[in-house]
């Protein structure tokens, strides 16, 4: 396996289909047989693609992501004339202080060197964990029975029904699974993800698993297209799949939410991709609402006092990927 094929992207998208399947599957014979590959697929979004191996790892998914040096950070965009005018309308026109609200939340400009690593394909909840529908602690709750019984009488064949920060219901077909919150420090946190052989990405790692290294506020430019279906804008007539909600050109979904976080490690900037919907719950409309979900955003609230994340880092919006670096 050659070293400089998986750590440079250009030199890995660059191998043939039966070099790179050769690579990945001595890859994970040796270094990783915890894993068991799914299947060889090519992810392209956002002007960039990468071929891979879909993994599977007691059930979720996994994806290697090749490493590479890019550009993270963002200090000058181009953001569309009719964008830039709901965005400023609500600055009082006031340009210069638009921009500076918008640089203050950007990383800033910095060239750095991502190892090859192994990535969950999805985010996962924090803070739940599954019990059955007749432990104590939950048939205790006085709202469960109301509930469950809603949950259990509704139509939709799939819905996921959170009481915050107490319980979940989630519905799958005839068949519900009920799961307890309970909560844990940022310390606790990461420590009993790396006790299972993982970590979390850095800002710098999920900045580049997000982006790739583009150089917009986006992925995929710097401006909201009023066009597509968001997470809590789908347009009439429409019915395309949530824009957000589908794999990136590296097969990740990522936390594309307003509301969402997800958390890092060994970062100052311990939470990325939302601002716990404040923008949009604010006003914000679609542009600023939405600003959040940029590749380079950075939420400052994250570091309120009120917000007591380092005692209590899990709930309904904060989520975790776990990662293996390869190198």
């Amino acid at each position: 396996m050659s070293v400089t094929q998986i750590y440079d992207r250009q030199a890995w998208n660059a191998l043939s289909r039966p070099e790179a399947e050769a690579i990945l599957q001595q890859l994970i014979q040796t270094r990783f047989p915890e894993f068991t590959i799914k299947r060889f697929e090519t992810f392209e979004k956002f002007a960039q693609r990468t071929f891979t191996a879909v993994l599977d790892h007691d059930g979720a998914e996994f994806v290697f992501v090749p490493g590479d040096t890019v550009t993270l950070g963002l200090d000058s965009w181009n953001i569309a004339t009719e964008n830039r005018e709901h965005m400023a309308a609500l600055f009082n026109n006031d340009i210069g202080e638009m921009d500076n609200y918008i640089r203050e939340r950007l990383s800033p400009v910095r060239t750095v060197t991502v190892s090859p690593m192994i990535v969950e394909r999805a985010y996962r909840a924090t803070g739940y964990f599954p019990v059955e529908l007749t432990d104590e602690r939950l048939t205790s709750d006085e709202y469960f029975e109301k509930t469950f019984a809603e949950v259990k009488a509704s139509p939709r064949e799939h819905w996921s029904y959170t009481v915050n920060d107490t319980f979940r219901l989630v519905k799958d077909g005839d068949h519900i699974q009920a799961w307890l919150y309970e909560g844990v420090s940022r310390e606790t946190l990461t420590k009993e993800i790396q006790d299972t052989g993982f970590r979390l990405p850095t800002e710098d790692e999920w900045e580049y698993l997000c982006g790739g290294g583009s150089r917009s506020i986006y992925p995929w430019g710097d401006s909201m297209d009023y066009d597509k279906n968001y997470l809590y804008f789908k347009r009439e007539g429409n019915d395309e799949e949530n824009y957000l909600e589908s794999p990136n050109h590296f097969g990740l979904v990522i936390a594309n939410n307003p509301y969402h976080y997800e958390v890092m490690m060994d970062s100052e900037w311990f939470l990325k991709g939302g601002d716990g919907g404040c923008n949009l719950c604010g006003g914000g409309g679609l542009d600023l609402g939405y600003l959040s979900v940029g590749t380079y955003f950075r939420d400052p609230g994250i570091f309120d006092d009120d917000m007591n994340y380092a005692e209590e880092i899990t709930g309904d919006y904060t989520f975790v990927r776990r990662v293996k670096r390869i190198l």
